[in-house]
């Protein structure tokens, strides 16, 4: 993709992404996928071990990391870095996660997933239709049509818990991709980690332990990426993780802790309205999806190549503007058999943003909305994230 977007970054499937670590989890748990593994000596033995945890914190990239906490407990048990997928965004890699199938599979593109049948916009997360605005399908509804893809846990070789706040554990995006997992709510971070240690103490069998923490992502999207607020957030999540790992020395215990993706600041004075643009308007017959940072077009046809021609006239220096069909030839979604309505799903132009430029749009009864923090572009700070592991012995 170089050739298309000089500088950029993206992911690297053959065996430094989240869809490799999750090849090499579930092969150590009896269950090999089929992807190219990631070999790192850091995971060598982690088929013997009793208990393995997973925690993704939600937003912690590679350069998140470094900036907040060069010398914390995350940064020291640190042993390399991963790219995320494409787009590299929650619902992308979250699922690539859960289910060890790349994007290009499970068919979730970004926040706002476009679906053919019927013709609607819809979050992919919260599962609210964003347009049409006379579309009242509710959330199950939704899920029916959107989530296809099987749990990974269900087939490892061990009990699976599966930790989330209690706003969402429970929710359809959650027990779709759970499975057959026990699913543990939690208040806060203090919280996770105490049932977390609870699980590694209890006198069961081996188990793997998946603990997911929004919290961050949530706060950068608020603030930027370095408010205090945010701050002080990953000095929690450190201190939580340090004292819960000081608490595993001596256990036949690994924990893994990763990010879907990583986040770059977005200037107020760089955000583009997509209304301010109305020849660009008019030729799409569709609202935008995917995200701020990567948004896909859906073009009235015929109209392709003069859309292109418009977008590259008013907004090349802001965004790269493709044919859809380049990601798909070039196989940034990943690789395997594709999705039967990813090409739908990715619209007929891709306008991909440029450095810390964003793009939005609205659509009837939405309210204007400033984030001061994003993700989903094809920046390093956005694409890469940490690889840490901890050996309890």
């Amino acid at each position: 993709m170089q050739q298309h977007c000089p500088g950029s970054s993206w992911p690297d499937y053959r065996g430094h992404s989240l869809l490799n670590l999750t090849a090499t989890l579930a092969e150590a748990l009896g269950c090999p996928i089929g992807h190219p593994l990631l070999r790192h000596p850091a995971l060598a033995g982690l088929a013997a071990r009793r208990h393995v945890v997973l925690l993704v914190i939600d937003g912690l990239g590679e350069q998140q990391l470094q900036a907040l906490g060069p010398e914390s407990a995350l940064r020291r048990h640190q042993h390399g870095t991963l790219t995320s997928v494409f787009p590299p965004t929650t619902a992308a890699a979250i699922t690539t996660l859960m289910t060890g199938e790349p994007p290009v599979r499970h068919g979730l593109t970004g926040w706002h997933v476009y679906q053919n049948n019927p013709e609607r916009i819809v979050a992919a997360l919260p599962l609210t239709v964003r347009w049409p605005e006379d579309d009242t399908s509710d959330a199950a509804t939704v899920a029916e049509t959107l989530f296809e893809t099987p749990a990974l846990f269900d087939r490892f070789d061990r009990p699976a818990t599966v930790l989330q706040p209690a706003y969402i554990s429970d929710s359809p995006y959650s027990r779709q991709h759970s499975g057959q997992a026990r699913r543990l709510p939690y208040r806060n971070i203090e919280d996770m980690f105490g049932q977390l240690q609870q699980i590694m103490q209890a006198d069961g069998g081996p188990s793997f332990v998946y603990g997911y923490l929004p919290q961050l992502d949530s706060t950068m999207h608020a603030h930027g990426t370095r408010a205090e607020p945010v701050r002080l957030l990953f000095e929690r999540i450190d201190q939580a993780f340090r004292q819960f790992t000081e608490s595993l020395r001596g256990q036949d215990v690994t924990v893994l802790v990763t990010a879907d993706h990583g986040f770059i600041d977005a200037p107020l004075e760089r955000q583009i309205d997509l209304e301010d643009y109305p020849e660009l308007v008019a030729d799409l017959r569709a609202p935008l999806s995917g995200e701020r940072r990567v948004a896909f077009c859906h073009v009235r046809p015929g109209r392709c190549e003069a859309f292109l021609a418009n977008a590259r006239h008013r907004l090349g220096h802001a965004a790269w503007c493709l044919e859809s069909r380049v990601l798909l030839e070039q196989g940034v979604f990943g690789p395997g058999p594709q999705h039967a309505e990813l090409a739908q799903r990715i619209g007929e132009a891709v306008l991909i943003m440029k450095d810390d430029w964003t793009l939005r749009d609205l659509v009837p009864g939405e309210k204007p909305y400033y984030l001061p923090g994003v993700h989903a572009g094809v920046s390093a700070a956005e694409m890469a994230v940490p690889l840490i592991v901890f050996h309890g012995r």
